[in-house]
């Protein structure tokens, strides 16, 4: 199990969370700015309480179903009938929180995928515990979200988180697949993102990389042959992010040119907006937990 100390920085960052995206989703109204709706959550709600980021924040409107976060100078608004994704999350010494809800603008037509998205997610929460495998949770939340006319999305998954590390190698699948990697059994002090998404039943079911990156993280600190600006802007990213994802709307925004000249070097990673495939509308619902020897606990609550 996990110590007292790190136990304390999970359940004080899951609580300032839970209360952003739930001052948050207010914000999510028919012409709002997604910049604002940023600022309003990134640094009221979390910078302003003496807290950091795990992540940038992501708003997913309609088909765009992970990654995006506002880039520099950023013009998009809420439209008048659509459905939104806020994706954040928390860290305090590198231990981070994750958390997800979904609002639906101007219309009532995508409840069921909200609800199915829920359903799954509340299935998950009640299905972990030490000595059950990922690959029956995912079965289970398959079955649940099915049930509501709906499909999960295929190849998104829940994730293990470490100390500086949101994605820490296992996986929750969202699907029943057999799969080695599957096998894995959760053990007592683990600390899980579970996510389940909905889509409706006849969209493909699985997304793919759009053409944007706005999310990167550090894959190594040292650069060579670099201006002096990049390199303190580099420096100063490892110094506050270690290898955790961030925004370069954050730090002094860099030519694309630079960037593609980072990336090549392997210095930095970009996440690519993740756009559904037949271009169907998204929910998903998210919590952090901890898991327990007869269940888990949920960390990302008020």
């Amino acid at each position: 199990m996990l110590d007292d100390e790190i136990l304390e920085n999970y359940y004080q960052a899951g609580k300032i969370l839970a209360n952003a995206l739930e001052r948050g989703r207010e914000k999510v109204k028919p012409g709002a700015k997604l910049i604002e709706i940023t600022k309003f959550i990134e640094d009221k709600m979390i910078r302003d309480k003496g807290f950091s980021l795990a992540f940038p924040l992501n708003i997913g409107i309609d088909e765009i179903t992970a990654h995006y976060s506002c880039p520099v100078g950023d013009t998009t608004i809420v439209p008048e009938k659509c459905l939104v994704k806020l994706d954040a999350g928390v860290q305090l010494d590198g231990y981070t929180t994750d958390m997800a809800v979904s609002v639906q603008v101007g219309t009532d037509e995508y409840q069921s995928l909200i609800a199915a998205a829920e359903a799954g997610l509340e299935t998950a929460i009640k299905t972990i515990q030490a000595g059950i495998t990922v690959g029956e949770v995912g079965a289970t939340v398959e079955k649940v979200i099915r049930g509501f006319g709906v499909q999960p999305i295929s190849n998104l998954s829940g994730h293990q988180m470490k100390q500086f590390q949101l994605h820490a190698g296992i996986t929750v699948p969202n699907i029943k697949v057999q799969d080695p990697s599957n096998a894995y059994r959760f053990k007592a002090g683990d600390i899980f993102a579970l996510e389940p998404f909905a889509t409706p039943a006849t969209a493909a079911g699985y997304v793919v990389n759009g053409a944007e990156e706005y999310i990167h993280s550090l894959l190594k600190r040292k650069v060579k042959n670099m201006p002096s600006q990049v390199v303190r802007t580099i420096n100063q990213i490892w110094g506050e992010r270690r290898s955790l994802p961030f925004s370069f709307r954050w730090y002094s925004p860099l030519p694309k040119t630079t960037l593609n000249r980072l990336a090549s070097l392997n210095v930095i990673h970009g996440y690519a907006v993740l756009i559904e495939a037949s271009k169907n509308p998204v929910a998903q619902a998210e919590k952090t937990v901890l898991v327990q020897e007869g269940g888990c606990e949920i960390i990302t609550k008020k």
